[in-house]
């Protein structure tokens, strides 16, 4: 037995040492080794430093908890087999071993930041609060604080990764490993996001965007061999001189062109050199560019501002989504005949992917239809569920176009506790939600994954599948390796009715029709993903309209949630409606007396009631009366909300009558999958 084993040995109390487990090139294949590596490793371990790794490695394997699976620890140990001492003590030792092979998940030491911090201190001699603190011990960094560091980076550095291609990943991914909040970040996490913001900004990788720079060329033909960065501070007088006579003195440039032109210089001679770009540019111009981050999480599975409303302004940014126009709204008037939805009009819904070729296609006469959806993870919808469906309606109509309703119900089955029985019921309660909206019977299909996928819809879902990575769906989805297998291919069953061929009964199995979504922004990152694969498969790209969401009754930071108790259901009475606003929304009055608010008057974009009123209320000259009353002091807080009670009663009374009227004929009808019962346009 080596001293490292008997070391590991007494780490775990364990006189057995089982250091009898031999390191062959399989069971490094087994814990994740490259091929190349472990024939390597095997090869040497018959003396010298080879011996020595493999004695590591093993008394590592052997001092595994009972149950623990060697391949989860895999490529850890195998670091850890590389850099630990020989020499080690062994109270340092039990405290890595013990915060690696931690019960709770939190306190272990999985990620490769963590692993580093961990191993700089073993060597050395310090307590075990020390090490917690020295190795990120019970510190989680959510995906959500990953994705927004790199969504903020990526945005600052957008000109620099678009003129550079995928070369710019390094620099990115230098830059977000000096950011402090990402310490301890799970540096596989931080790699997934920047691959799919470059993915977002540059497409698929080719040789065109990943070709080297023309500076780099310049460096190669100079004769220069490796890496020859430079220190700014003082390392290399040159190349500082050069800087800093591209940058002059302070950065203060005289005209944006000219500030422009400098910029561009330094982005050349960093990626010359190596350089973080951000950094250098930060040192002979300023602060590089970039707002403040702000504590803002937006996608599928979790919306929140934090302190603040929802920055829809970032969202556009990062999303690189455009924002709809006043000459896109003119335009669907002018192919419409019809005035434009007070959604489109108040800038509710806000923003789009390429909603002007789903406009050319109509005006053209090609074939063109809607998509949205619905998971039923509630009996009852509430007012924010309507929002999308009432903007759908308005679309159908106005384009006499088909449209197709996807319910997720394996979605929900999948992310939360419901059992397929309830799953059943809460299906066919939302439907009837939908249907009592008024969609055109021959132009309308309902399906529910459980029960439609299957047939061409399944192909399509495959080649989605195909071509999708597992960190990107983790990316969409916020996944991680912990998660049940079904949720990473839920983004290839959302993304297939983007394509017509999904739906043969409707278009026809060989069709290729354009497709519009309406949706929610923080749906967006699913079409993001599918846009990007459509290509590839030879189909159109779908155009997306995003709305902005409907606030919590507590407040703009987040969107209204079934998961929340404080939600208006579309089965309320007038007195639950009633008592809801007046107990719960949010005023945005200025003052706390009736004098105060008289004087100072309320603001708008934070009152809950008149946000409400944004979305119900459909007249513009009322909307525009009691916000300019309102804010001015004139109307009262209780004097608004009672105005948004009688509007809200009037939508959940009237939506409850027609949802009455809804049969299980009605269901059947709108479900069938009968080609001669819809209309071809």
């Amino acid at each position: 037995m080596s001293d490292f084993a008997a070391v590991a040995a007494a780490a775990e109390g364990s006189v057995a040492a089982q250091a009898d487990v031999d390191i062959t090139e399989e069971l490094l294949l087994e814990l994740g080794v490259a091929a190349k590596k472990a024939k390597q490793v095997v090869a040497s371990k018959s003396g010298g430093k080879g011996k020595k790794f493999c004695a590591r490695l093993a008394a590592l394997l052997a001092a595994l908890p009972t149950g623990a699976a060697a391949k989860e620890h895999g490529q850890l140990l195998f670091s850890a087999a590389e850099k630990l001492s020989d020499n080690i003590g062994s109270e340092n030792l039990r405290m890595f071993l013990k915060y690696v092979y931690a019960s709770n998940a939190a306190d272990a030491i999985v990620s490769k930041s963590k692993f580093d911090a961990a191993i700089q201190y073993l060597n050395r001699s310090m307590d075990e609060a020390a090490f917690k603190t020295a190795a990120g011990v019970g510190v989680v960094v959510p995906d959500s604080v990953v994705r927004e560091q790199v969504a903020a980076v990526v945005a600052a550095e957008t000109d620099n990764i678009t003129a550079n291609g995928y070369r710019y990943k390094g620099p990115i991914l230098g830059k977000l490993k000096k950011c402090e909040a990402l310490k301890f970040a799970d540096t596989d996490a931080v790699s997934k996001f920047v691959e799919e913001a470059f993915l977002d900004l540059l497409g698929e990788q080719t040789a065109d965007n990943t070709k080297k720079s023309a500076a780099n060329k310049a460096k190669k033909s100079d004769g220069s061999k490796g890496k020859s960065a430079p220190v700014i501070d003082g390392g290399d007088a040159k190349n500082a001189d050069t800087l800093a006579a591209v940058a002059g003195s302070g950065g203060d440039a005289s005209s944006e062109k000219e500030e422009e032109k400098k910029r561009e210089l330094l982005t050349q001679i960093a990626l010359k050199y190596d350089l973080d770009v951000g950094d250098v540019t930060k040192s002979f111009m300023g602060s590089g560019g970039g707002d403040p981050v702000k504590t803002q999480v937006v996608n599928p599975i979790d919306v929140d501002g934090g302190d603040d409303a929802i920055d829809y302004t970032k969202l556009v940014r990062e999303f690189q989504t455009e924002l709809i126009s006043p000459e896109l709204i003119t335009r669907f008037e002018t192919l419409t005949g019809r005035p434009a939805h007070h959604f489109l009009k108040r800038g509710i819904f806000f923003s789009h992917r390429d909603l002007h070729e789903a406009l050319d296609a109509f005006e053209a006469g090609k074939p063109f239809y809607l998509y949205t959806g619905r998971g039923p993870s509630s009996a009852s919808m509430h007012l924010g569920h309507l929002v999308p469906f009432m903007f759908t309606k308005y679309l159908q109509d106005a384009f006499k176009c088909n449209l197709v309703i996807q319910m997720t119900d394996d979605e929900k089955y999948l992310w939360k506790n419901l059992s397929l029985d309830e799953l059943h019921t809460t299906l066919r309660e939302n439907i009837r939600d939908i249907i009592a909206m008024g969609f055109d019977r021959e132009r309308t299909f309902i399906f529910n994954n459980l029960d439609y996928v299957g047939g061409q819809f399944y192909r399509n879902v495959v080649q989605l599948e195909k071509r999708m990575t597992g960190n990107q769906a983790m990316k969409s989805l916020g996944l991680s390796t912990l998660d049940n297998i079904g949720k990473f291919s839920f983004s290839a069953i959302q993304a297939a009715p983007s394509f017509s061929s999904s739906f043969p009964h409707i278009f026809g199995a060989d069709s290729n029709n354009h497709c519009l979504i309406p949706c929610a922004i923080d749906q967006d990152v699913y079409f993001r993903l599918t846009r990007g694969i459509a290509p590839r498969m030879g189909l159109l790209k779908p155009a997306v309209i995003h709305s902005r969401f409907f606030p919590a009754i507590g407040g703009q930071n987040t969107k209204m949630s079934a998961s929340s108790g404080d939600t208006i259901y579309l089965t309320d009475t007038p007195q639950e409606v009633h008592d809801k606003i007046h107990k719960l929304a949010f005023s945005g009055s200025r003052g706390n007396t009736l004098e105060e608010h008289r004087r100072l008057g309320a603001d708008l974009d934070v009152d809950v009631s008149y946000q409400y009123l944004r979305f119900f209320e459909p007249d513009d000259a009322k909307l525009a009366d009691t916000g300019a009353r309102y804010s001015k002091g004139e109307m009262l807080t209780g004097e608004i909300k009672n105005e948004l009670v009688a509007v809200l009663q009037g939508v959940v009374s009237g939506h409850q009558t027609a949802k009455a009227n809804v049969t299980d004929a009605d269901i059947a009808y709108y479900m069938s999958t009968d080609p001669a019962r819809f209309a071809r346009a």
